[in-house]
């Protein structure tokens, strides 16, 4: 082999490292990007380069981001913060130069890419799928066991995507290929639903929608049209009924008016509150016995019966439909008194596989939030109050913004200043939403720069945009909203390196 070919070879394999460890290892990633690296100026071919980076100029701009981010450098004063955030963001200047500098990638070779990504996530869903079968989960977010649920959750979206373009479009005539990819994409879809993470669903069912309708625009035969256009309709028909059955029997009230001078089987009075609650279709403080329910929980559980327990243990029997007594308690079996200790407050909140759970978990806290003004139960109202704490300090440094590497920090004092009640709980946890994040540190010149850098591809490149390309940039440009993406290394190694590889790699062919 020429030291040429090495060359190439090892750049492939890099690659190829980089995307495997995507899904799977936070280590690898920096050890492929470093190697990438290495191996990059090892060439010593700069004209070549050169030559390169001329087909392919419009990369640059991607690269030119890290420059302008360091915007927020001028008023820096804690550099061991500002170095460590500017350092783990090398990625965003290095990647997209290294791959429009070199010999691009023919449709072969991206296929061996995305395919080593498609492997690595089914890998991730099977060791995940495993685990939560063989350990009892506090929450779905632990069943993933290499990187955080979201991001796995953007992988498992992206590898569907990759999967249905390469059965559709394959790059060759293996029939059993086609299959192969069919079975991983379903594998995939059992995963995402089954993991609960409503995020990764909502995403790949707009990436569906948007994917029907690109069908529907470019097709001409009419009869397939109208066929594609009620597809669209029943998908999202199915939706909509889906969560609104869903919904339904989460707030309509099953129990009928009650009898308040009831007594339990042991002749003690009930209690009941005048505002409850609804969850699972019944009052969470209906028909309570206090007294009974500490008793019989001494009696079945040796953890402590505290506010919390109690708390816990209402909600778990009110989720069953059963009174809040001991007669109830002693109905429990020994797995319900486990999650019961493990502070499971719905018996949805452990059947795997259901959506139900990640929707109840939302219901719930915007009930808690409307009779007691308590946030912390739901993501989402988390999300908002960030997003409210981080606009205020924006709005008094909106220019520059308050420095890179301390924008956590600024967020922090700010929950605090406003007396948050996810002042300790969300503290270090940034904004939760990316462009908010960028705004915040480094002023509102790198936001706009990002924003344009967004959609800049389609105006000056309208022939390299496919949809394989659309896809990962609604999958980015919609998790940002609702998440750092960029801030994790998974996000970043996302945006830097397939990005570049589908806008300026590749031989384009119709529908890829």
């Amino acid at each position: 082999m020429s030291r040429k070919s090495f060359h190439q070879t090892f750049y492939l394999l890099g690659i190829i490292a980089a995307s495997v460890a995507m899904p799977l290892s936070h280590f690898l990633m920096g050890l492929a990007g470093f190697l990438l690296f290495l191996n990059w100026i090892a060439e010593w071919n700069w004209q070549e380069k050169h030559q390169f980076i001329r087909k392919n100029r419009q990369g640059l701009w991607f690269s030119a981001f890290y420059l302008v981010y360091a915007i927020g450098l001028v008023h820096v004063t804690d550099w061991g913060a500002a170095g460590s955030e500017m350092l783990s963001k090398l990625p965003f200047l290095l990647a997209p130069l290294i791959i429009i500098s070199s010999k691009p990638f023919n449709s072969r070779q991206l296929q061996y890419i995305f395919g080593s990504f498609i492997l690595a996530t089914l890998i991730g869903c099977i060791w995940n799928f495993f685990y939560a079968q063989t350990h009892i989960l506090g929450n779905y977010r632990e069943m993933s066991r290499f990187i955080d649920h979201i991001r796995f959750s953007l992988c498992v979206v992206m590898s569907i995507v990759f999967c249905v373009h390469y059965l559709l479009h394959p790059a060759d005539k293996n029939s059993l290929l086609k299959y192969i990819y069919l079975v991983i994409s379903l594998l995939l879809l059992f995963y995402l639903v089954y993991s609960q993470t409503l995020s990764g669903i909502i995403i790949l069912m707009l990436i569906t929608l948007c994917y029907i309708f690109y069908l529907i625009v470019n097709q001409k035969n009419n009869k397939l049209r109208w066929a594609l256009g009620g597809m669209m309709g029943l998908l999202l028909t199915v939706a909509i009924v889906y969560i609104a059955y869903i919904t339904y029997d989460y707030f309509h009230v099953k129990d009928p008016t009650p009898d308040t001078s009831e007594l339990t089987a042991s002749g003690n009075p009930y209690t009941f509150d005048e505002n409850p609650m609804v969850e699972n279709g019944h009052y969470i403080e209906y028909w309570i016995c206090e007294p009974e329910l500490e008793a019989a929980w001494t009696m079945r559980s040796d953890t402590d019966y505290n506010e919390l327990t109690a708390a816990t243990l209402r909600r778990y029997l009110n989720s069953l439909g059963l009174r809040k007594d001991s007669t109830a308690v002693m109905q429990l079996s020994d797995d319900d008194i486990r999650h019961i200790e493990q502070k499971t407050a719905n018996v949805y909140y452990v059947q795997k596989g259901h959506l139900r759970r990640a929707l109840y978990e939302t219901y719930f806290g915007i009930s808690l939030y409307k009779k007691h003004g308590i946030i912390n139960e739901s993501s989402m109202l988390e999300r908002m109050e960030l997003w409210g704490a981080t606009w205020q300090v924006i709005r008094e440094n909106w220019l520059l913004g308050v420095g890179i590497g301390q924008q956590r920090a600024a967020l922090d004092r700010q929950l605090e200043l406003q007396h948050s009640p996810i002042a300790d709980k969300k503290k270090n946890r940034g904004s939760h939403n990316q462009y908010l994040t960028f705004w915040l540190a480094s002023g509102i010149i790198p936001l706009l720069y990002f924003c344009f850098l967004l959609f800049y591809p389609f105006v000056s490149m309208p022939k390299r945009i496919t949809f394989i390309y659309f896809a990962l940039f609604l999958l980015l440009f919609l998790s940002m909203f609702v998440e750092d993406t960029l801030n994790a290394q998974t996000g970043r190694m996302l945006f830097s390196i397939f990005v570049p590889l589908l806008l300026f790699c590749g031989e384009r062919k119709p529908g890829y």
